[in-house]
C-alpha cells in the first residue's frame, strides 16, 4: 500500500469514528428509560427471537431504549447493544421541559405531521418513550399526548425571561352618565364601539384634551371625561310619579343556574345572562318601591318545584321567569308565555309589549307555554325568551350592556303597566 493510500485510509477511519461517535452522544442523549417488568427477560444480538442471546436482565432493572422498532426495543447493554421484546419493559417516566422559544406537539414523529399544540418555553412535559430523534410525551396542562423532537428538551427547567409590562393606567374611573358611548377617536365623530351603563369600572389609560382612553369589560376606546369620576354614584332610591309597582310582592326568576347551564352560544351561558337580566330588572322595580324576591342571587341550582314554592311563599302578585333561547343561527326575536289566559295573559302581553318598545327587537309575540314555573303557579306568571344565543349576531346584540338596559327597562315598563290596569 502507498503512503498516500494509508493517509486516506486513516482519514477515512477517523471522520468514521467521529460520525460514529457523534450518533451514538446524540442517541444516547435521546435515550428514555423503562424498567423491566418480568422476572427475566433475554436481550438479543437483533430484533427477533431467531437471534443469538447475548445477556439476560432481571425484573425492575432500569435500561436506556434508545429506539422501538415493531415489537423490540433497543437498548444500551455492556459497551454496545442489544435488542428485548418490547411488551416486558414499562416505561420510566421522566420529567422533560421544552427549552427552545416554541415547540411543535405532533401526533406521529414527523416534521410534516400534524401539529396538536404549540408548546411554550419551560412547559412541562411527562416523557413516556422515545423512537429515534423523537420523544413519546404527555402534556399535563392541555391534556394532550404527541411526539416532540427530542433536542428541544431537556431534563432541567430554563428559568423563562419576563418583560414586566408597564402598568400605564392613570386610575380607576366610573362612569357617572346614565349611558355612555366608547368612541373609535376623540371626538364625536368617532364611531361609537359600544355603550357601558352607570357606574361601569373602567381604567384611564390616556387623556386627549377634554377626552380620556379608557378600558373595560367590554373592549378600549375613548369617552367623554365629563363622565368619568373617581367615585361611583350613589342611586337614590326613589318611586317614579307613575309607579303602580309600589308595595307589589314581584318574584323574579333567573332560569337555569349550578349545574344546570341552560342554552349558550359562543361566549354566553343561559345561566349567567339570565341572571345578569333579572338584577337590572330587579333593581328598577326595587326603585319604584316593589318588594323584590329573587328565586336565585348567585350561580345556584333551583328545581323548578322550588321556584314555584317561593311564588306560592311570597303570595306573589306577579312571577317572571327570565330565560335566553336556542334554535338555528339566524333565529332572531322576543317571545313571552302564558299558561292560563284568566291568569297569566295579560301579565305576558304587558311585558311583550314593553320589551318590543324599549328593545326594538323582532317580535315573536305572546304564546301559550306547558311550561312548570307557569303552570303550577297560582300566582300571574309568565315566561320570556329574551333573545336567541344559538344566533351570533343577536348573542352580541343581547349580551352587551346597551341591551341589557333596554331590555330590563321594557320588563320594568311592562310590570308597571300591568298593574296600572290590575289595581
Amino acid at each position: 500500500m502507498n503512503k498516500s493510500l494509508l493517509r486516506l485510509s486513516i482519514v477515512f477511519a477517523l471522520v468514521l469514528c467521529f460520525e460514529m461517535s457523534s450518533l451514538v452522544s446524540q442517541t444516547q442523549a435521546a435515550a428514555a428509560t423503562f424498567k423491566v417488568n418480568t422476572d427475566t427477560i433475554n436481550v438479543r444480538s437483533k430484533p427477533g427471537t431467531q437471534y443469538s442471546t447475548i445477556g439476560k436482565l432481571k425484573r425492575d432493572q432500569i435500561v436506556s431504549v434508545l429506539e422501538q422498532k415493531n415489537n423490540w426495543s433497543k437498548i444500551t447493554y455492556g459497551k454496545g447493544y442489544g435488542w428485548v421484546y418490547s411488551q416486558y419493559l414499562k416505561p420510566n417516566t421522566w420529567t422533560g421541559y421544552v427549552n427552545g422559544t416554541s415547540l411543535n406537539l405532533r401526533k406521529t414523529t414527523s416534521t410534516k405531521s400534524t401539529s396538536l399544540a404549540y408548546l411554550a418555553k419551560g412547559t412541562s412535559l411527562t416523557v413516556e418513550g422515545i423512537q429515534g430523534s423523537w420523544l413519546k410525551v404527555y402534556v399535563p396542562s392541555k391534556k394532550l399526548r404527541g411526539w416532540v423532537s427530542s433536542k428541544y428538551v431537556s431534563k432541567k427547567a430554563e428559568p423563562v425571561k419576563t418583560t414586566p409590562v408597564p402598568n400605564n393606567s392613570l386610575g380607576t374611573y366610573y362612569n357617572i352618565a346614565s349611558s355612555l358611548n366608547v368612541r373609535s377617536a376623540p371626538t364625536l365623530s368617532g364611531k361609537v364601539l359600544f355603550t357601558i351603563t352607570k357606574n361601569t369600572t373602567v381604567q384611564l389609560l390616556e387623556k386627549n384634551g377634554t377626552w380620556g382612553k379608557i378600558k373595560s369589560s367590554n373592549g378600549t376606546g375613548w369617552a367623554s371625561l365629563t363622565y368619568l369620576s373617581k367615585n361611583k354614584v350613589t342611586v337614590p332610591v326613589s318611586t317614579p310619579l307613575n309607579s303602580f309597582v309600589k308595595g307589589k310582592v314581584i318574584v323574579l326568576d333567573a332560569g337555569h343556574g349550578g349545574q344546570d347551564p341552560g342554552t349558550s352560544g359562543k361566549e354566553n351561558f343561559e345561566k349567567s345572562l339570565s341572571l345578569k337580566t333579572t338584577e337590572a330588572v330587579s333593581t328598577l322595580l326595587s326603585q319604584a318601591g316593589a318588594k323584590v324576591i329573587l328565586t336565585r342571587e348567585s350561580d345556584t341550582y333551583l328545581t323548578l318545584e322550588q321556584r314555584v314554592a317561593i311564588s306560592e311563599k311570597y303570595n306573589a302578585h306577579a312571577f317572571i321567569s327570565i330565560h335566553y333561547n336556542a334554535a338555528g343561527s339566524t333565529s332572531s326575536g322576543i317571545m313571552s308565555f302564558y299558561y292560563k289566559s284568566s291568569k297569566d295573559l295579560q301579565l305576558a302581553k304587558s311585558i311583550q309589549e314593553g320589551m318590543i318598545g324599549s328593545t326594538n327587537m323582532k317580535d315573536l309575540g305572546v304564546r301559550y307555554g306547558n311550561f312548570h314555573v307557569i303552570r303550577e303557579n297560582d300566582q300571574a306568571a309568565t315566561l320570556l325568551e329574551l333573545g336567541f344565543l344559538s344566533n351570533p349576531s343577536e348573542e352580541k346584540r343581547i349580551s352587551s350592556a346597551t341591551f341589557q338596559s333596554q331590555v330590563s327597562q321594557g320588563i320594568f315598563t311592562g310590570i308597571n303597566e300591568y298593574f296600572k290596569n290590575n289595581r
